[in-house]
């Protein structure tokens, strides 16, 4: 007979073997977070500024590159620039740009994610996106300027003129009434906008005067002769043009020199109506103390290549004499945008006593 133990044996032998239990499968991995990049393209950049592009990334951390891709309009390959974090959490690409450049700026913007996988983000290379160069009017205005100069702003000059009012009989001597004066001078083109106008130019000089005059103001009995009188002045020159707009300017002059009998200063102020290199019409004005004073108006012209010309009319006492109209003209000759000759020609007498020649010439070097 079986005994109970021997049954409940027999019981576990033959009932069905429960397998055991598997481990739990794994989770599946989660999907990678999308990398999102904002960027809002500018519209244009001011000339003689670098393009700043900016963008946001979310999340940072899939970031692994952010690159901008840009060119001058008209070139076909794109040099590369990265975006780089900056300190307000923002990522920016500084394109270097030259000041000449003047045709847009084209790009578009790709990213690389941790996973190596890159795609374009903004635009693309078959359809980059175009940033126009913002150039102000008074950058046009000194960029034509200096084209009609040549890109030159450098200039040194010499002048030279005899003046002549003929010959005056006082007391029954005749005297000679007449002078000569020497300048060199150097000048500097600016073009630059300050404060709303634009200076134009400055200019430093010496000049160098001597004269024979007659004793207008002295009185002597009669037969008795009078001392020919010699006035001169060694001196020196600053001036500045200033350009309002393409049409109006001013200049100012401020001189001191010194002779035999002490020091002298003088002062000078010109209006402009015209373009400075161009058709133009100057009003000038001139007080230098033991010399005297001058004002003029001029008329130039340049509507004969490589002739500039202008014509003048000046009413003056100088050098310390009864006043006196001369009427002037002078011509240039262009040898190249660099050197220049020219003569001036004139006329000129004393309260209607007679008069004389006058003759000058100058010449001119730019760089």
């Amino acid at each position: 007979m079986m005994t109970l133990s021997t049954v409940t044996c027999l019981l576990l032998l033959l009932a069905p073997q429960t397998p055991p239990a598997s481990a739990t499968p794994a989770t599946a991995a989660a999907p990678a977070e999308p990398l999102e990049v904002r960027h809002v393209p500018a519209a244009q950049v001011l000339v003689g500024n670098n393009l700043v592009l900016r963008a946001e990334v979310a999340p940072a951390w899939r970031l692994g590159a952010l690159v901008a891709h840009h060119r001058a309009a008209g070139e076909t390959a794109f040099r590369e620039t990265p975006f780089e974090l900056s300190a307000d959490g923002t990522y920016a690409a500084v394109i270097a740009l030259s000041s000449e450049q003047r045709v847009p700026v084209e790009y578009y913007v790709t990213a690389r994610d941790t996973d190596g996988v890159e795609t374009v983000r903004f635009a693309s290379a078959d359809a980059p996106y175009p940033v126009l160069i913002e150039v102000p009017q008074y950058t046009l205005e000194r960029e034509a300027l200096m084209e009609v100069y040549g890109q030159r702003r450098s200039r040194v000059s010499a002048f030279a003129e005899y003046v002549d009012y003929g010959s005056h009989t006082l007391n029954g001597t005749r005297y000679r009434d007449n002078y000569y004066r020497l300048e060199a001078d150097y000048l500097y083109r600016l073009f630059t906008q300050v404060g709303g106008v634009r200076i134009d130019s400055i200019r430093i000089g010496v000049g160098h005067l001597r004269a024979h005059t007659p004793p207008f103001d002295l009185f002597a009995r009669e037969g008795e002769a009078l001392p020919q009188l010699r006035p001169g002045l060694d001196y020196g020159f600053s001036e500045v043009d200033i350009g309002f707009n393409p049409f109006f300017g001013l200049g100012v002059r401020l001189s001191l020199g010194g002779n035999a009998t002490g020091f002298s200063a003088g002062i000078g102020g010109k209006v402009r109506i015209g373009r400075p290199n161009g058709a133009r019409v100057e009003l000038e004005g001139e007080y230098t103390g033991g010399l005297g004073g001058a004002a003029t108006i001029r008329l130039a012209w340049d509507t004969v290549r490589r002739f500039p010309m202008s014509a003048a009319a000046q009413v003056t006492n100088v050098p310390s004499g009864p006043t006196g109209v001369r009427l002037l003209y002078r011509v240039d000759y262009l040898f190249s945008d660099a050197f220049a000759l020219g003569t001036q020609v004139g006329y000129q007498a004393r309260a209607s006593r007679g008069g004389g020649p006058t003759l000058g010439l100058v010449a001119s070097y730019g760089w």
